[in-house]
């Protein structure tokens, strides 16, 4: 068995009706006022009352910034340090999605230094030693972002921009099932696909270990199941609480392995136009999985990865598996109109940017400038003038 150093884990909270416990873990992290960092939409859910509600009862003043729709951009983190700045916020809560807690553990690695979120991008500066205690509380179950020190936000061009380091991570993370059920059958659907595709392109990565694989076979054998169910009714609190934890568990094999080609070539798309991530990281797998299987290296791994999802202990099983899986959650094998436009020079071009290109080396094969080009041309051709064309 190969050396690893195995990422922390924060304290997890699990469970429905969790949200109540916030003000109390809220109030053994920090005195000042309480940050609040949510998606926009939860504000009219009423999700950010009872969470108000939870802090005020623990005797904690509440900042809330119930503002973020989409990907945030490094502006609006900034301009969110310095709200925790000014306040003299005790603790920083991420709130949402993926972008919400993003941003969020973005804050409260800054807060405690006037300088710029940019500063910080692409590993270009260490985050400060000292950090505002932050908790992260998931309202989908996709992106992980609660047990990894990882952490994406838009530049003002709306670029894609890489953050990490221990100083983003969590300090605590509470899984409340309920807050996932309002979800729709969409939504449920393209942000599990990216929970499964963190938990298998980890767990057959150039950097997989013990640990990677541990939690991302794991993940998959819970959200296979899980998946299908919670698109079709999203009501059922247990499947939605399987869905939750599965995404947790696959936010860690990503912590301790990361991503590859799947990511790289959707946060390349990304920076082109506004998709959802997770289902552009699923048709990005659908993309190159059958390419990556033929290749001696990783064998082991996507069969393993094969038979976690239900399917034979082969390798070529699994794009099959995988592509049965998109189709059995709703999700077609065509990128929306929103993608219209996009050219395979202009995909590939940022697949090999400095932002994405570790990604792709991290695939077990080593990969060409000619194999990037390839995928991007396959990916351009389920855009909507493709479909037309042909």
């Amino acid at each position: 068995m190969k050396a690893f150093d195995a990422g922390g884990v924060p304290p997890i909270t699990f469970g429905v009706g969790r949200l109540e416990h916030a003000g109390t873990i809220a109030a053994r992290l920090g005195t000042g006022p309480v940050l609040v960092v949510a998606d926009e939409i939860l504000d009219s859910l009423g999700v950010t009352a009872r969470l108000t509600e939870s802090l005020e009862y623990a005797g904690l003043g509440v900042e809330m910034a119930a503002e973020i729709a989409g990907e945030p951009k490094d502006t609006t983190v900034d301009r969110l340090a310095a709200r925790a700045r000014a306040t003299g916020a005790g603790v920083v809560i991420g709130l949402g999605g993926g972008a919400a807690m993003d941003a969020a553990k973005l804050v409260a690695g800054i807060a405690s230094a006037d300088m710029a979120a940019a500063s910080y991008a692409l590993g270009a500066k260490e985050f400060p030693v000292l950090t505002v205690p932050s908790i992260a509380i998931p309202t989908t179950a996709g992106t992980g972002s609660e047990v990894t020190r990882t952490a994406i936000v838009s530049s003002a061009e709306g670029a894609k921009l890489w953050y990490w380091g221990e100083a983003l991570m969590f300090d605590h993370a509470i899984l409340d099932p309920e807050l996932t059920v309002s979800l729709p059958p969409h939504i449920t659907a393209w942000t599990g696909i990216d929970a499964i595709a963190h938990a298998l392109e980890s767990a057959t990565s150039r950097q997989v270990n013990a640990v990677g694989r541990l939690f991302g076979l794991q993940a998959l054998e819970i959200l296979v199941e899980a998946l299908p169910r919670a698109v079709a009714d999203g009501n059922d609190v247990d499947v939605r609480g399987s869905m939750l934890w599965g995404a947790t568990t696959a936010g860690l094999a990503l912590h301790n392995c990361n991503t590859h080609m799947g990511h790289n070539i959707s946060h390349a798309l990304g920076s082109l136009v506004s998709v959802h991530h997770g289902l552009a990281t699923g048709l990005a797998l659908e993309v190159s999985l059958p390419e990556l299987v033929t290749r001696p290296e990783g064998g082991e791994d996507y069969a393993a990865a094969a038979e976690a999802l239900g399917a034979s202990r082969n390798a070529q099983s699994l794009p099959i598996r995988f592509t049965e899986l998109m189709r059995a959650c709703g999700i077609g094998p065509e990128l929306p109109d929103a993608c219209a436009g996009v050219t395979a020079e202009a995909l590939a071009a940022l697949m090999k940017a400095p932002a994405n290109i570790g990604m792709a080396q991290n695939a077990a094969c080593d990969l060409s400038d000619a194999d990037l080009d390839a995928f991007a041309a396959q990916m351009v051709s389920r855009l909507p003038e493709a479909r037309v064309a042909g």
